[in-house]
């Protein structure tokens, strides 16, 4: 591993162990890092233990700040933790499938990222910031993928799209199609990396060929950004469709989001932004959108195609300043029931 990029193991998993007599946690189960060991060296071994999926975090919200968005999104990774591993591990799902990577470690990008004030130099620096990032990320996801395991990626902003889906198009050395659960499509100028604009640069650079956002709001993407997507010939479902004129149901609209993907057969990104769901803490807070049950069942869903590789769950913004309250527990557990919904979709292939 290069020397920028540092593992951080998840060593106090101890605290999340056991909290009632006779009742077995998912933290008790989960398959955690050996230390001594190399990243690449891990992955093998819990690949050879009969590991599928592997959990990792990216605790970071410099893309969205990069797109004038707010922060917050750096804090999701460690309000999941506790909620995730403290599930029961009973008859429904196998969690010694699962392995809990870790996070990524981003600390000094995250610290030079709180220097500067509100300007052009500062967009400008975070935008840097945010490609460094993406290089890590990448480097991260790489063996993962060339292994053939499973990441599902908690935490961060959208930005962090285009290094993963990056990752998995070398790694498997061929585009890959993504569906987004998301009201904005991400699809913004390329004008320097940041949240708004991942799809739109893996577009370019050949990493993707097939997009579909569903749920779409008309009204907070730019004509730009829709003109990018048509001129791509990529697909969307507007959240005015479904909720609005009732031209298509939901159940419909995923089905068909899933179909666009299934027919090209390559790799399958599924791709969540939390800010899709109604009143979820988010780095682009929305009023209107889907319920948390609907978002589970979107990624149900997609988890059921074979070609699937990866679940992305980003731009949760819960108060990491505050003790554990409303915000940060909701956030922890619509996380945690997301990546639930993914695991047992997977089961049904």
């Amino acid at each position: 591993m290069s020397d920028y990029l540092l593992y951080t193991e998840l060593n106090d998993i101890e605290s999340f162990q056991n909290r009632r007599n006779n009742e077995t946690h998912v933290a008790d189960v989960i398959l955690i890092p050996k230390h001594g060991l190399s990243l690449v060296d891990n992955l093998k071994h819990a690949k050879e233990q009969g590991v599928e999926f592997v959990i990792l975090g990216i605790p970071e919200d410099i893309g969205p700040r990069a797109n004038c968005g707010k922060g917050g999104a750096k804090n999701a990774w460690h309000q999941y933790l506790p909620t995730m591993l403290s599930q029961q591990a009973n008859q429904f799902f196998n969690w010694n499938s699962v392995l809990l990577l870790g996070q990524l470690d981003v600390s000094d990008l995250q610290k030079q990222s709180n220097v500067a004030t509100i300007s052009d130099h500062k967009l400008s620096s975070l935008r840097d910031l945010c490609s460094q990032l993406d290089q890590r990320v990448e480097e991260l996801l790489a063996p993962i993928f060339l292994l053939g395991l499973k990441p599902i990626i908690i935490g961060g902003g959208h930005n962090n799209a285009f290094p993963i889906i990056e990752a998995l198009s070398k790694a498997n050395e061929t585009s890959v199609a993504c569906v987004n659960l998301d009201p904005h499509a991400d699809f913004r100028a390329m004008e320097g990396r940041h949240s708004g604009n991942p799809f739109r640069y893996a577009y370019h650079n050949g990493h993707l060929s097939h997009y579909c956002v569903l749920g779409l709001h008309e009204q907070k993407n730019n004509s730009d950004t829709i003109k990018g997507l048509l001129d791509a010939e990529f697909s969307f479902i507007t959240y005015q469709q479904m909720f609005v004129e009732r031209s298509v149901r939901f159940e419909e609209a995923v089905a068909t989001s899933k179909s666009y993907v299934n027919n090209n057969k390559n790799a399958v990104g599924i791709e969540l932004d939390l800010d899709s769901i109604m009143h979820m803490p988010a780095s682009a807070y929305s009023a209107t959108g889907f319920s948390s049950e609907q978002a589970m069942y979107y990624v149900n869903q997609l988890a059921r195609l074979p070609q699937n590789k990866y679940l992305h769950l980003c731009e949760g913004a819960p108060d990491g300043n505050e003790p554990p309250n409303h915000k940060s527990l909701e956030v922890a557990q619509v996380l945690t029931q997301l990546t639930y919904s993914y695991l047992i979709g997977n089961n049904k292939l």
